[in-house]
């Protein structure tokens, strides 16, 4: 599982890490792009506003230098402002005048042309013919107000629209009568030739077009040169949506592909380094459960060097457990010798004795040899027993074979144990839970079962005895042993054995797991010693619990089984 989580978590990196290189890059571009189109549209509006400026400033000069001349020497202006002074204006000459005005409009290329007295007569329309023959004040006044002057007239949205144009007018005077042309040019026909120029859309604040859409970008601009004018230079958004949303397109594409490589990629190194580790878990695992044995070197260099470094740390562990093994045999033997000397010297003292009250009665023909004989020789062999008891059990003891694990069912073990004890005559339940299998070895485990068992049996027997012989104790209840069984946490299974017996004495509890220390009239002392070596061979812990009036063992194992270094070496004592 972690090596799946091993795979996933490369996976996850390798995508984030693909899709950050190209969206953080992507973003940025994105940003400088719009940053980019926001300055050009910026360096636009200048230049635009510098091109208006200087358009302005010449089509105003043109428009009076157009006309300047024409009221100084033309001579249809001449004959006009003599007509008028002279009054000489009939219906005839009035329609020649007004048929001129428009061609000259025409010839000099103005928008507007008219021809005014200083009276306010309108002699001539070149784009409003109605207004001949209309008197206007207000083109008198302007006319002679600022005479051979270029002007700027802004547009206006009341009653009359204005078109914005840039004008100019002369005067011509004769006597005490004055004729003027005025003339003018339209402003957005020029701001449509500069608006193809620039790529932007020019429009005067006031005219009609010069509302903002909502799918542009615009700037409101004044112009030096004619402080009456306020152009609005707009520019669309489709095409800066258009090419984010290609820049859009490319980063996801780039992504999609920088994605698809990183996930290969990371899926390759997976394999590359779960793989190899998978089967180094696996070995290990069997090194662990089975014989110790080296594993191959295999992967990537780093998984080599690890592999390496187990095969040298397994080869000292393998001699580490070695030496303390030994170590722990020349101990056991000290101590087992030392017991096995106590044990044996008992029994010698009186068949010595015994043997040398036969010699002196041998020797000295007394009578009473044969009776002696009888009583001496049965205490011989019962010591002579004894001894063969000891050196029986203490060989079993020492012999003791290293696990051999297979998968057992706890419950089943500890239900076949009870079935086996319960015809003694003595109640034993059982309290099962349900628990994984153990890798444990089988024989062993019954055979703690069964010490244990009999142990309490033992203990609850005495019990009973001490009972009926001690009048001052009061015994409550039936002799009774409980075996139990149950997981402890995930990974551990507890299994223990408990009595209401007369428990153990509080100073014999911390030697109860030494060779030949009893609590019970008969026996070597060495069942429940057998019982520990098994159980920490196992991977395990045994611990003893005062129960209700009674003892109660506890063996806790692991459900993965013993591990290499739990494992001990068999004392090789000969027969």
């Amino acid at each position: 599982m972690r090596l799946v989580n091993l795979s996933v978590r490369l996976l996850i990196a390798f995508g984030c890490m693909a899709v950050l290189s190209t969206a953080v890059p992507g973003l940025l571009v994105r940003m400088e792009w719009r940053r980019t189109e926001n300055e050009r549209f910026d360096a636009q509006v200048r230049g635009a506003s510098r091109g208006i400026s200087l358009e302005v400033q010449a089509e105003r000069q043109a428009v009076h230098d157009l006309l300047r001349p024409l009221c100084k020497h033309d001579a249809f202006v001449d004959r006009t402002l003599v007509d008028v002074e002279a009054g000489r204006l009939d219906g005839g000459r009035r329609l020649a005048i007004a048929q001129l005005v428009p061609e000259e409009m025409k010839a000099l290329r103005l928008d507007e042309l008219i021809l005014v007295t200083d009276r306010g007569e309108v002699l001539g329309a070149g784009h409003d013919p109605s207004l001949v023959g209309v008197r206007r004040k207000d083109l008198a006044e302007a006319l002679l107000s600022q005479p051979d002057a270029g002007a700027v007239r802004a547009p206006s949205q009341g009653d009359k629209p204005v078109v914005a144009a840039l004008t100019g007018s002369c005067v011509a005077s004769a006597g005490n009568r004055s004729v003027g042309l005025l003339g003018s040019r339209h402003i957005q026909p020029m701001l449509d030739r500069l608006s193809h120029a620039y790529g932007v859309r020019l429009a005067l604040v006031g005219a009609h077009d010069a509302v903002i859409g909502p799918e542009e970008i615009a700037q409101h601009v004044e112009i030096d040169e004619a402080a009456e004018l306020r152009l609005v230079i707009a520019k669309s958004r489709r095409e800066l949506d258009r090419n984010l949303a290609m820049l859009d397109q490319w980063i996801v594409m780039t992504g999609g592909v920088t994605l698809g490589v990183a996930i290969i990629l990371a899926t390759f190194l997976a394999r590359s380094l779960a793989n190899p580790l998978s089967e180094l878990v696996r070995e290990v695992a069997e090194v662990v459960e089975g014989e110790p044995r080296e594993i191959v070197p295999r992967g990537t260099s780093e998984t080599r060097k690890f592999t390496v470094a187990f095969n040298k740390t397994l080869r000292d562990l393998v001699a580490l457990r070695r030496r303390h093994a030994a170590v722990e045999r020349i101990a056991a033997w000290r101590e087992v010798a030392r017991r096995v000397a106590h044990e044996i010297k008992n029994p010698l003292t009186p068949i010595r004795s015994s043997v040398e009250t036969l010699r002196r009665l041998k020797q000295r023909e007394d009578p009473k040899f044969d009776d002696y004989f009888q009583e001496a020789t049965k205490g011989i062999l019962e010591d002579v027993h004894r001894i063969a008891s000891i050196a029986s059990d203490f060989a079993r003891f020492a012999r003791i074979p290293a696990p051999r694990p297979t998968l057992v069912d706890m419950g089943e073990l500890c239900a076949t144990s009870v079935a086996m004890h319960g015809a003694q005559g003595i109640r034993v339940d059982l309290d099962a839970q349900a628990c994984p299998s153990v890798r444990a070895d089988k024989d062993q485990l019954g055979q703690v079962l069964t010490n244990l068992v009999q142990n309490a049996l033992d203990a609850v027997g005495d019990a009973v005895g001490d009972a009926v012989s001690d009048a001052g104790r009061d015994w409550v209840g039936e002799p009774r042993v409980r075996v139990f069984v149950g997981p402890r946490g995930a990974d551990h299974v507890c299994f223990g054995v408990e009595d209401n017996g007369a428990g153990v004495p509080a100073h014999m509890v911390p030697r109860l797991f030494e060779p030949y220390v009893t609590t019970k009239s008969h026996g070597t002392g060495l069942g429940l010693a057998i019982v520990q070596r098994i159980v920490l061979e196992h991977g395990g812990e045994i611990a003893y619990e005062a129960g209700h009036g009674g003892a109660c063992f506890v063996v806790t194992i692991p459900c993965a089984g013993p591990s290499v270094t739990d494992r001990a070496t068999p004392l090789d004592l000969g027969e």
